[in-house]
């Protein structure tokens, strides 16, 4: 796992980003911040962290998680023993149960999107992760910067190490759902959080471009 600084100016609360699959920094770099530091996770080829929770969290006065996609599950292995941390807590269009027919995104074409995976394959999976031409035209001019066999080996060693956990063991105090999600598809997102409290959303997989900020973003789901 990697962890990488998108903003540090020594601010009082902190924001931990679980990114998505196959991401880096590069994506969020239209995302400014103002009252927040903001340490994003991403690469989860190796679970193990780079740095000490506890000290971390001893640096700041609040402390909020925002995880997305893959990260949703990520977010919880790694920080379900440091929730009572966290000040507020967010899953973004994705489950604790990510490879799954019913609750995530489906067995086959997972294990498809592996099989074939490539250069022109990893294209259309972003046009279907962003949708819309504008959201998919700053997607990529601002596109992870890496190469299509680190994130293989990155979709694989997700899916011989992903799990599933109950709805009622999350971490997260809020739930986001977009309604057109073709990634993790919506209405597995919608059957795996059943009885929690879902904000459901306008927009596709990829929803980060919906705000300025990541003040904002809290501001406006937290």
């Amino acid at each position: 796992m990697i962890s990488t600084w998108l903003h540090q100016q020594q601010r009082e609360q902190l924001i931990i980003f679980c990114n998505g699959w196959g991401m880096d920094a590069t994506p969020f770099q239209p995302l400014g911040a103002g009252e927040y530091d903001v340490l994003m996770l991403s690469d989860y080829r190796d679970m193990a962290l780079d740095f000490d929770p506890a000290t971390l969290f001893r640096r700041y006065q609040r402390s909020f998680l925002i995880s997305w996609s893959m990260g949703v599950w990520a977010g919880q292995q790694i920080f379900q023993p440091w929730s009572h941390c966290l000040q507020g807590s967010m899953a973004i269009n994705g489950t604790l149960c990510p490879i799954h027919d019913q609750f995530g995104i489906p067995v086959q074409l997972y294990g498809a999107t592996l099989e074939q995976f490539s250069a022109t394959s990893r294209l259309k999976f972003y046009r279907r992760m962003c949708r819309d031409r504008q959201t998919l035209d700053t997607f990529l001019s601002h596109q992870p910067q890496r190469s299509v066999e680190s994130q293989a080996l990155e979709l694989a060693a997700l899916q011989g190490q992903v799990n599933c956990q109950p709805a009622e063991n999350a971490i997260y105090t809020k739930i986001v759902i977009a309604g057109q999600d073709m990634v993790v598809p919506t209405a597995n997102q919608v059957a795996f959080w059943q009885g929690r409290e879902v904000r459901r959303v306008e927009g596709a997989h990829f929803l980060f471009y919906g705000w300025n900020s990541w003040d904002e973003l809290v501001g406006t789901l937290l």
